[in-house]
């Protein structure tokens, strides 16, 4: 095999395992989906890998994870009614009256939401919205989500090359750091959100 095809080879492998971790490993780390989404981006700009294939084939993980999120919504499995007791039901509940009132804005609304985008499948599953239309808005608030957050990892990465071009190890070293430093907001952000419209709908 010429090195040109060990190339590509690895190539094609890497783009398969991008789309594997959006699909299934994703879902079960606890990794903050922001976070590996600005890694992508980081990485497709550090490697050889192309970031639009890259972009697609995430793209393609987090589509299809939606779309059984939402069958399984609809089937009323075990495995949903099982997620939907990690969410509060109050939040829930205001999310499917939301759904209801106005879907598109809602479901645009909860992909920049950390940790509430997952349940979105869910619960327009639960609410009953078609699935055309819901595979519609969520493919395009999902392109817009993660577009926008690839790009941040690149940016982030183009910075660094012109600030620490001769310092590789202390670039990775700080990107690890501010990825460690962004998890913990993200979960910390999460949790007062959650927190908040919970107050809102249980005033005391």
């Amino acid at each position: 095999m010429e090195h040109q095809d060990i190339s590509q080879y690895i190539a094609h492998l890497s783009y398969a395992g991008i789309f594997l971790w959006f699909l299934v490993i994703e879902q079960l780390v606890p990794v903050p989906e922001e976070v590996s989404i600005m890694s992508l981006g980081y990485i497709a700009a550090h490697t050889a890998l192309n970031p639009f294939i890259c972009w697609a084939a995430a793209l393609s993980g987090l589509l299809v994870t939606d779309s059984i999120l939402y069958y399984l919504s609809v089937r009323g499995s075990r495995i949903s009614k099982k997620l939907l007791n990690r969410i509060n039901r109050k939040i829930m509940n205001r999310i499917q009256k939301n759904l209801k009132v106005n879907t598109a804005k809602t479901l645009l609304f909860l992909s920049f939401i950390p940790k509430l985008r997952f349940f979105s499948p869910i619960a327009a599953g639960v609410t009953g919205i078609s699935w055309k239309y819901f595979f519609l808005i969520n493919s395009i608030a999902t392109i817009l989500y993660l577009t926008v957050y690839m790009l941040t990892g690149i940016f982030f990465h183009n910075q660094l090359e012109a600030i620490l071009h001769r310092l590789e190890l202390l670039k990775h070293s700080i990107f690890i750091l501010v990825m460690i430093f962004i998890t913990v907001i993200v979960f910390i952000k999460a949790r007062k959100i959650i927190f908040n419209t919970a107050q809102k709908d249980n005033p005391s």
